[in-house]
This record gives C-alpha cells, sequence and structure tokens, in this order.
C-alpha cells in the first residue's frame, strides 16, 4: 500500500483500540456504540488480512534461503571432485562447468542459480561421472543433501514468487477494506460528535486518536482528521 494508506491503517488501528477502551462509555449513545462496534470488526479483518499474507511470505522465503545457504555450503564438496573427473575423462566441457567460485555463485539470481546447480547435479549423474565420483566416495547416497537442498529450493522459490504475486492481487482487495472501514469510520465521526455534550473527554480522546500520524521523513507528524 502506498504510504499515506499505511499511516491511515495505523490510525484505524489506534482509533479501534481506543474504542474497545472505552465501550462502557459509547453505551451512552446505541448508535454511536454499534457503529463503533463495527468499526472494530472491519479494522480487524484488515489486519488479519495484511498479517497472513505476509507470514506466508516470510515462511517461504525462509525456506528458500535455507535451502540456498545449504546448496552454497556443500557444493563445493561436489564441485572439487567434479574437476578431477573431468581431467580424468579429459572432458574440456564439464571442467568448465564446475571451475565457478563461491563468489560468482552468490551473484547469481534464484532462476540461473537453479538451473546452474541442477546442470551440475546431472553432470554428476551421467553415466561416465557417477561411477568416477564413486571412487572418491561420492555416491548417489553422499550426494543426497545436495538433491534434496535443491529440491527444496526449486519448490519454495516459485512459491515464493506466486505468494508475493498473490500478495499484491490482495493488496488491492486489501485496500477496498480500507476504504470500506475508512467510510465506516467516516460515519462514526458523525455519530460521535454527540459526545461534544455527552462526554466531552470521550469526544476529545476519539478527536485525538483519529489524528493521522504521518511516519517517514525527518520524523512524525499529525494530521487533522480528515481521511
Amino acid at each position: 500500500m502506498e504510504k499515506y494508506k499505511e499511516d491511515q491503517l495505523a490510525m484505524c488501528g489506534r482509533v479501534a483500540t481506543y474504542l474497545a477502551e472505552h465501550a462502557s462509555d459509547l453505551a451512552v449513545s446505541e448508535v454511536a456504540a454499534q457503529q463503533a462496534a463495527d468499526v472494530q470488526t472491519l479494522y480487524a479483518q484488515v489486519a488479519q488480512a495484511r498479517s497472513g499474507t505476509a507470514r506466508r511470505t516470510e515462511d517461504l522465503t525462509a525456506a528458500a534461503q535455507a535451502a540456498q545457504q545449504t546448496l552454497y555450503d556443500l557444493l563445493p564438496a561436489l564441485l572439487g571432485p567434479l574437476g578431477r573427473v573431468a581431467e580424468r575423462l579429459g572432458d574440456a566441457d564439464l571442467q568448465a562447468a564446475v571451475t565457478l567460485g563461491s563468489k560468482q555463485l552468490r551473484k547469481l539470481r534464484p532462476v540461473p542459480f537453479a538451473s546452474v546447480v541442477g546442470a551440475i547435479m546431472a553432470s554428476a549423474a551421467r553415466p561416465d561421472v557417477a561411477p568416477e565420483l564413486a571412487k572418491q566416495g561420492l555416491t548417489a547416497k553422499a550426494l543426497q543433501p545436495l538433491t534434496d537442498a535443491l529440491a527444496t529450493f526449486r519448490t519454495a522459490q516459485p512459491a515464493v514468487r506466486k505468494t508475493i504475486n498473490e500478495r499484491a492481487v490482495s493488496g488491492a482487495a486489501l485496500e477496498d477494506l480500507l476504504a470500506d472501514l475508512m467510510d465506516e469510520l467516516r460515519t462514526l465521526d458523525e455519530d460521535m460528535k454527540a459526545f461534544k455534550l455527552l462526554d466531552r473527554p470521550l469526544f476529545d480522546g476519539y478527536t485525538q486518536a483519529r489524528k493521522i500520524i504521518e511516519s517517514g521523513g525527518r520524523g512524525s507528524k499529525s494530521k487533522p482528521a480528515a481521511g
């Protein structure tokens, strides 16, 4: 969401908290109390929609990053022996494929990284290469941690992109929910005006909570409750 909408949402959270803390005071006005309850319910929905997609993306990203780190750590254990196999077989193409350094691997974006590692693993499984690696103790069983890490990375990485796309779509839905919430809040603004007569401290506290605090920049500043 755009920054001013983030600020609106933060303000709605403060208002929802204020309303919950003063529910008994609001009961003086049945109309205001019901509208306040509607605002709190809708805010809870918006907050849940926002946090749920963020957590899913974080979990998937963590899985991809952990798998990638495993590959960074373990690949040198395969690349060195593969280089020796390439020398014994006189295979210049294989030799060229396994001369990647750690720094080069770390510079690769996720999709090229998965492709490069996949090609290395495919080379290790070649009928002429696998027996040579086995002579150095690198059997298919020994290489299983690399195979598993690559499979995890390939599974998690597209999932991360998919979830981010879902967040973009849900971001539009989230903004729609926020727009609805702001409409309900503006209705509550009208209902709360009665508390200038009924309970002035309550009204003043609501007005204070209703201010939008602009975040970012060189500091925060409040805006009147126009949004």
